[in-house]
């Protein structure tokens, strides 16, 4: 399968959900407005479930009978893998991420884009759709992205898996809480997927690094220390530091809604307060390499 033939399939499959998806938004500060549920949810747990929705932290039960699955296949369930940390899919800092047995393609969506011009209420519409949608299920084991790709580039059937709640909680990150990455650094990718890559710069823009150490110093050095070795991350290949520098599409969504499996919760959560976090720990000398 050519790649272009392959965008065409994957894109027909998931704009079939989303882009069934006029913007109701409170990015300035106001009270958010819109149907009941949106207005109640919790947009910070509904990062969380960006994340891994089965995650003890995000109150799901423990004893679902579908968490073997979910375990086995994680890659085929989580939102993060199909659309990115940073929520601009195979254009952004996935550009590179191809799909193996193991996981499925990226999707082609700016996931940024859509929930900026999508209501409350086709956001929610969209993501419950089981149209198109692929079955917890649905066999997985003689996926092949090139051969075999279909099912398993599907997303799943949310409707079957998540309460309104819960999708509303989605809901509500996608048009309040997730952070745009470009806001808080600058990228350039080459190439297209799934062979591109991309190249970071200008990390931090217009943050403040003295304001960046004094809120690594209130919030982070507990438990990673002064320089950010203490605690390696990222299977104990990054110092704070380094793994921002690296992957700095990731450390933002760790750094507000926390590192699921661990004690390390939500740190900071402003958009101002991130870009002085991150501008602060663009200094190696500061935050040194391992």
């Amino acid at each position: 399968m050519t790649n272009r033939t392959y965008q065409l399939r994957f894109s027909t499959l998931m704009l079939a959900g989303f882009l069934v998806l006029g913007a109701a938004g409170c990015g300035d500060g106001t009270a958010p407005t819109g149907p009941p549920g949106y207005v109640s949810a919790d947009g910070m747990r509904g990062g969380q479930l960006y994340d891994k929705f089965w995650a003890s932290e995000t109150g799901w039960s423990q004893s679902d009978p579908n968490l073997a699955t979910y375990n086995g296949r994680s890659d085929f369930f989580r939102c993060k893998q199909c659309h990115g940390w940073d929520l601009l899919g195979n254009a952004g800092a996935y550009i590179s991420r191809g799909a193996n047995a193991n996981r499925p393609h990226i999707s082609p969506l700016d996931l940024l884009s859509i929930a900026d011009t999508k209501t409350p209420q086709e956001l929610f519409d969209a993501l419950k759709s089981s149209t198109g949608r692929r079955a917890i299920t649905a066999d997985l084991s003689t996926y092949h992205p090139v051969t075999n790709p279909t099912t398993g580039d599907q997303m799943p059937d949310y409707s079957t898996i998540f309460t309104d709640e819960q999708i509303w909680d989605l809901v509500r990150f996608l048009k309040l809480e997730a952070i745009d990455v470009r806001v808080l650094y600058d990228f350039q990718t080459t190439g297209t997927y799934p062979t591109g890559s991309i190249a970071y710069s200008n990390i931090g823009k217009d943050g403040n690094a003295a304001n960046g150490d004094a809120l690594y110093a209130s919030r982070c050095v507990a438990c990673h220390g002064a320089d950010g070795t203490e605690i390696l991350v990222d299977g104990a290949a990054f110092t704070v530091g380094s793994f921002l520098r690296a992957k700095p599409n990731e450390a933002q969504h760790k750094i507000k809604f926390g590192q699921l499996g661990t004690f390390m919760v939500s740190r900071v959560t402003s958009e101002a307060d991130l870009k002085h976090l991150y501008k602060a720990l663009t200094n190696q000398t500061t935050y040194p390499d391992p």
